[in-house]
Parts: structure tokens; sequence; C-alpha cells
């Protein structure tokens, strides 16, 4: 295991706890939803914002949004799914269709399995 890993194991729990916080992530509810994320610039920001400190404490040097920004289409959605894998959560993502006054829209949810 990586020096790192081992000797910034509290700082990357802290991380995880404000990303799960920021994203409304729970015992209760695991699902975050790409529309309203979009949609929500505040909390885009809280997450770029973690940069320095993820850069701190995890192995990100070969992460694309941070080595290679343009090419990131979200880069607070690549900042997210690299720190929860880095720590060994699964992201499942969903295709699904919700009805909104007859209008069908399509969109994609994430699914974080949380450690026990």
């Amino acid at each position: 295991m990586p020096k790192k890993i081992e000797k910034f194991e509290n700082e990357r729990k802290i991380i995880i706890n404000k990303l799960f916080e920021i994203i409304g992530i729970d015992q209760n509810n695991n699902l975050l939803s790409l529309h309203k994320m979009d949609n929500d610039l505040e909390k885009q920001q809280k997450i770029i914002d973690l940069e320095s400190d993820i850069k701190k404490y995890f192995i990100s040097s070969r992460w694309t949004c941070f080595n290679k920004p343009k090419n990131c289409k979200r880069i607070w959605l690549s900042i997210l799914k690299n720190t929860l894998k880095d720590m060994g959560y699964e992201i499942i993502s969903s295709s699904i269709v919700s009805k909104i006054d007859d209008y069908l829209e399509n969109g994609t949810i994430y699914i974080i399995t949380l450690k026990k």
C-alpha cells in the first residue's frame, strides 16, 4: 500500500465525508442525479474547491480532471468519481426516464455503494 494512503487515512475519510455531505449521500440515500447536479453550480464549485486537499491526500497525478482538465466535460464529476473509486466505493451509472407534466425526460443517476 502506498505511503500516502497509510499516512493520510483519516484525512481521506474526512474528504469523502465532505463529498457525501455536498452531494447529499448518506445511509438512507445513495443516489446522485446528474441532472440535479448539472443545475447546482454551488455544489459543483464546492467539489472543485476540494482540489488542493484531494491532491494532497490522494494519489491523483494521473487523474484526467487534474492533468488534462480540458478533456473533462464535468470536472466536478471526474473529481468525485475518482476520489470515491480510490477509496473503494463502487459507482454505477443508470439511465432513467422520468415523466414531468406529460413530458418524458431522459437522465442519468449514479448509485454509490457505501462501505459498512
